[in-house]
């Protein structure tokens, strides 16, 4: 008996040792996640909504000759608005819209956001979906005019840029994630980097940029660093335009969630949540944030898919003012992508 009775005990300590780790592990990931909340983006109600009429735009047959041109959006007088607050379509649901930001620490205003993508979460099936918004879709902006998807960042920072989405798309995002580009490097090399799948043409890009050792000139899965994976994202050079280069982004995204699936354990978690917050923005709270961590790591296999606005065949290219631009079928894609997200629910 007293043998038995030492063994629990001990049993007791380890476990309480565990339980102690964690919680001194999250409250600090609480404590770093609340104090990084730069843009205190409010979600407000009753906020009235217009979205401006559009106009006939002349189509561009073939490819347009400034295809992976960088258009920069210079506000003088940038706003920062609040996210308008929309009942959840599905409360096992769980949306954020992900914006990398490449405004640097001497600049001003909001920037322009380089990539715009949504992560979904279904907390019933565990998948996850990755959508990316080609940041050269002419969108309705609410409230203000017709432009590219990715100027409501520039005009109105991420709440803007949240309206935008959910306005047009009927979607219920209140929550967003904002990642500095530059970031991206730090992430993946705390996790001692991440696999991508890479065509030749995207492995000269890297090579040519150095950053770590060369690769291979030939196509196949490689295990890229924290400067690699940068350039690759950043990549439009290969002739594909936004196309190509939002389909890296969410490759690259992918790689992050299935290298945090295989090596991370609750405490490994915690510390890489950490890590990363130093590089990202977010209005998801803490103990949200640990618990959905948790439940990706726990749940066994996941189905982790990925897709883009505007889907396939539901676009063409148009000319605004002798720069091109992304038309897209709204009513087809606001379909497609809900049916995406919700799994049939949207009869």
């Amino acid at each position: 008996m007293e043998v038995k009775s030492r063994s629990k005990k001990k049993v007791y300590y380890v476990l309480a040792g565990i339980v102690s780790i964690l919680f001194v592990l999250f409250i600090g990931v609480y404590y770093t996640l609340t104090s990084l909340n730069r843009t205190g983006t409010e979600i407000v109600d009753g906020e009235e909504v217009l979205l401006p009429e559009g106009e006939d735009l002349e189509s561009i047959e073939g490819t347009p000759e400034d295809l992976d041109e960088d258009y920069i959006y210079e506000v003088k007088d940038p706003d920062s608005e609040a996210i308008y607050r929309k009942v959840p379509i599905d409360e096992n649901v769980f949306n954020v819209l992900m914006v990398g930001s490449d405004v640097r620490g001497d600049e001003e205003g909001n920037g322009r956001s380089d990539s715009m993508m949504l992560v979904s979460y279904n907390r019933k099936t565990h998948d996850i979906r990755i959508v990316s918004f080609m940041r050269d879709t002419w969108i309705a902006i609410p409230n203000r005019e017709w432009n590219r998807i990715n100027a409501a960042y520039a005009f109105g920072g991420i709440g803007l840029a949240v309206n935008t989405v959910n306005e047009n798309f009927e979607l219920d995002i209140q929550n967003y994630a904002i990642v500095e580009f530059e970031g991206l490097k730090s992430i993946v090399d705390a996790l001692d980097g991440i696999q991508v799948k890479l065509t030749t043409a995207e492995i000269r890009t890297i090579n040519s940029a150095g950053g770590g050792e060369k690769l291979p000139l030939e196509d196949g899965t490689y295990t890229l660093n924290g400067a690699q994976v940068l350039t690759h994202s950043r990549n439009r050079s290969t002739g594909d335009g936004d196309f190509g280069r939002t389909r890296r982004q969410r490759d690259v995204m992918v790689g992050i969630l299935a290298k945090m699936k295989q090596t991370l354990n609750p405490v490994k978690l915690t510390r890489f949540i950490t890590e990363s917050l130093k590089y990202v923005d977010t209005n998801i709270k803490a103990d949200t944030l640990f618990t959905l961590g948790l439940e990706v790591l726990g749940s066994g296999s996941n189905d982790l898919s990925q897709a883009r606005v505007p889907f396939d065949d539901t676009w063409h290219y148009a000319d605004k003012g002798g720069r091109s631009v992304v038309i897209i079928d709204l009513e087809e894609n606001r379909r497609l992508l809900r049916d995406y997200l919700y799994e049939g629910m949207m009869e």
